[in-house]
């Protein structure tokens, strides 16, 4: 692929930049509660500070009920539609969050911190001209606001760097710095007050602004910590009190609880004993009436078993009596018949050893035969064999050089077009199907390359170090590029894929990389 073809934008992730100031978040909820709440009641403070902690904890889906159920009864207070707004962003409900900080900006239009939280959401979802115009509100609404002031710098360097790539279609591959907005956490209200003029350009006048704001921010955290510390005070010290009438009441019932389930232990350990001592006695009984009763059982199946063997020893020894007198006289018959059978059988055994030995001398004889034949046409086979296996390999490898220097002529061919600015040349080195990138059409891509091709002043394209692998049609090779042009210079390896298409190799793919 060629080396200006590869745009990449990464956009710089939400969470991350939610991460960095989730510690702040306690602190900073309880300055806004003072600085722009009507004056809340304890009950009010408690419900903030549960919120708080549920999302310390991670627990977002129970802190926006939480949330939900407290703007139910005070639907006008900013800091709790903040703080649901940070909710919805730390769920990755963008969309959501946008619509909330969007509705505190049109309601409380003199706080920046809602501005600034829509630009780092549009930010990351790469809408650079909306996150600038909510960031440009920011200041209007003040001037010295660091955290807008630095997030507005970071959003002017990516549309530059955005406008710098359209502009000289440099390679995507270049390392362009992304923008590292800050998510604010609280509500932290317009300090300073009035309105301030189109920030200007100048080195000078941003160096001031931001050391303003960094002044101004230090101010607003020292008062942010005071105004914390009091409000913690107050809780600790309800939270003590409330501890203290729990553990009286505690101790009480549970004293009483004791009594009981003592006075219940010692019956259910007397009727455990009883009933145990019961057991083992009925057990005891068993087991004796048990083992008399084997006693009885193994003492008459000791006699029966007495009483079987004498029976079967005198049936045996009748039945040994008789057999005797039955083999005597099948010995005498069985003699007599062993005589005839040997006599016959040594006459046929003679017999038949002579017609063996007249076959094997005929079988012995064909064999010889046989195997000289086939051992004659088994040599004429192989050499015939091993001439057309010769014939096919050097065909072959004939081809297959033929095929490689076909291929490295198309690629120096490729080469050559594209460093001639010959684009109707170039393309047509592509084969009907080649993979485009991204997915896009043959013709956007064909568009794309010829003018990318013809706003270059001077190409040069090099290739060396090549090396081919056919595959049936298909060619992979691999080498080293040189690409040079008034814009860029590239040195790096590369991989085509060529499917040959009739009597042409053409390119079906393009890789970076060996």
């Amino acid at each position: 692929m060629a080396p200006e073809s590869q745009e990449q934008t990464p956009i710089h992730g939400l969470r991350d930049l939610i991460s960095k100031t989730a510690h702040k978040t306690a602190v900073m909820s309880s300055l806004v509660a003072a600085l722009f709440a009507a004056p809340a009641s304890l009950a009010h403070a408690s419900e903030m500070s549960d919120i708080n902690k549920l999302m310390r904890a991670g627990q977002y889906a129970e802190a926006l009920t939480k949330t939900d159920a407290v703007l139910a009864k005070h639907p006008r207070d900013a800091q709790l539609r903040f703080t649901k707004g940070l909710i919805l962003a730390e769920q990755n409900r963008s969309a959501e969050a946008i619509a909330v900080f969007t509705k505190l900006t049109e309601d409380f239009p003199d706080l920046p911190e809602p501005y600034n939280n829509l630009a780092v959401l549009y930010a990351a979802d790469g809408q650079y001209d909306k996150a600038r115009a909510a960031l440009d509100m920011a200041m209007r609404t003040n001037p010295t606001y660091a955290t807008a002031l630095e997030n507005l710098g970071d959003v002017y360097a990516k549309l530059a760097s955005q406008a710098y790539d359209k502009a000289l279609q440099i390679d995507p591959g270049a390392n362009v710095p992304q923008p590292k907005l800050t998510l604010l956490r609280s509500l932290n209200g317009n300090t300073t007050g009035g309105t301030v003029p189109r920030l200007a350009s100048a080195a000078a006048a941003q160096r001031d602004a931001k050391a303003k704001a960094e002044a101004s921010a230090a101010e607003q955290q020292q008062r942010a910590k005071a105004l914390a510390a009091e409000k913690l005070a107050q809780q600790a010290a309800a939270d003590k009190a409330e501890a203290e009438k729990n553990a009286i009441s505690k101790a009480t019932s549970e004293k009483e609880k004791a009594a009981a389930d003592k006075a219940a232990a010692e019956k259910a350990a007397a009727d455990k004993a009883a009933a145990d001592k019961a057991a083992a006695e009925k057990a005891a009984a068993d087991k004796a009436a048990a083992e008399k009763a084997r006693a009885e059982k193994a003492r008459a199946e000791q006699l029966a078993a007495e009483q079987a063997r004498a029976q079967k020893a005198a049936a045996d020894k009748a039945a040994a009596e008789q057999k005797q007198k039955e083999l005597l006289a099948q010995k005498d018959k069985e003699q007599a018949e062993k005589l005839a059978r040997e006599q016959a059988a040594r006459a046929e055994k003679e017999k038949a050893a002579q017609a063996a030995a007249d076959k094997a001398r005929a079988d012995k004889l064909a064999a010889a035969e046989k195997a000289k034949a086939d051992k004659l046409a088994a040599a004429e086979k192989a050499k015939a064999d091993k001439a057309r296996a010769d014939k096919e390999k050097a065909k072959e490898q004939a081809s297959a050089e033929q095929d490689k220097t076909a291929v490295l002529a198309a690629l120096n061919g490729w080469a050559k077009a594209w460093s001639d600015k010959d684009v109707r040349g170039y393309l047509g080195h592509y084969a009907s199907d080649f993979d485009t990138p991204k997915g896009a059409s043959r013709k956007e891509w064909a568009e794309e390359r010829r003018a990318r091709i013809e706003d270059k002043g001077r190409i040069s394209v090099k290739v060396s170090n090549a090396t081919v692998s056919i595959n049936g049609n298909t060619a992979t090779v691999r080498y080293r590029q040189i690409y040079n042009s008034d814009r860029l210079t590239v040195d790096s390896r590369k991989t085509l894929i060529f499917v040959k298409q009739g009597n042409r190799w053409l390119i079906k793919q393009e890789r970076s990389g060996g």
